[in-house]
């Protein structure tokens, strides 16, 4: 089972637990360190920081969200990567492929692999993207 917190910690970038509002952790890039709000249940806590991990290894520099600045297309094309590259670290496409099997409703199937309902989304999604990837653009016409 991937472990987020191990990763950050062989990177040597600390994890501070604090009251956030909003939003359940962020990346500060200028200062090296994650932030994650205090509370969390351990699911949560873990596809939060992996997806923390993702804006770290992916080289991104703000946050979306980040204080009272404007949200570009830019900052949310960076969540939705980050967000893609965590659910493609919480779920394999083994355990995707039998979740899609299961028959279970997405809440469950996400309780069941570990991750939030979002993640488990993001999965699908990220599952979709590739696939498009892989067949190419003249499949997609066809």
């Amino acid at each position: 089972m991937f472990d987020p917190e191990a990763e950050l910690e062989k990177l040597s970038i600390p994890i501070h637990y604090l009251a956030l509002h909003d939003v359940l952790a962020a990346w500060d890039a200028e200062h090296g360190k994650v932030y994650c709000s205090v509370g969390l249940n351990p699911i949560q806590k873990r596809c939060a920081l992996t997806h923390e991990l993702a804006h770290i290894t992916l080289k991104h520099q703000r946050c979306a969200y980040a204080d009272d600045s404007v949200t570009t297309i830019a900052s949310i094309t960076q969540e939705r990567a980050a967000e893609m590259w965590a659910a493609r670290k919480l779920i394999s496409a083994v355990q995707l492929a039998a979740a899609r099997e299961s028959g279970l409703r997405p809440t469950a199937v996400a309780r069941e692999l570990g991750t939030t309902p979002r993640i488990f989304r993001a999965r699908l999604l990220a599952e979709q993207h590739d696939e498009q990837r892989w067949l190419g653009a003249d499949f997609v016409s066809f």
